[in-house]
């Protein structure tokens, strides 16, 4: 194997981790933080920048429904390592089985009380609606209480 380190984020030069060959890279690094935390340590370092990169491409939703994300596209980092690994290794399954302790985690939240939150995007549009109708107490991160946890 050639011993290389990747990381998952989108840019220019990367490649997508469905077109990597099985084995080819032991090791993912991965920063975990929020999006300018996560920006602001990459542009900081020559030596994560000097990196190959990788990409998902994938539109699977995420299943961390308590957390707002920019996009329903947008991952945690348990969802996109996972999912980086299954591609990349040709592994079916594994993101499931990775992601089982994320999933059972919500759906007990959801069991007393938590509400799945809209995504960053969808408030915006609901805060435009709501500015247009004349409302003061504009909201910020919308949830969605009468979400369904059982088919979750």
């Amino acid at each position: 194997k050639q011993w290389y380190q990747r990381r998952v984020r989108a840019g220019k030069d990367a490649v997508d981790c469905s077109n990597v060959s099985p084995g080819t890279y032991d090791q993912i690094i991965c920063l975990d933080g929020t999006w300018p935390q996560a920006r602001r340590l990459y542009q900081k370092n020559p030596l994560l920048q000097s990196l190959p990169k990788v990409m998902l491409s994938s539109t699977r939703k995420s299943v961390y429904l308590i957390h707002t994300q920019p996009t329903v596209h947008h991952l945690s980092t348990l969802e996109s390592v996972a999912r980086a690994i299954e591609e990349m290794e040709r592994l079916d399954g594994l993101e499931d089985k990775l992601i089982a302790p994320l999933k059972e985690m919500v759906r007990t939240q959801f069991k007393y009380g938590a509400c799945a939150h809209s995504t960053q995007q969808e408030a915006r549009v609901i805060r435009k609606q709501e500015i247009k109708n004349g409302e003061k107490n504009l909201t910020v991160a919308p949830k969605i209480c009468d979400f369904n946890y059982d088919t979750f």
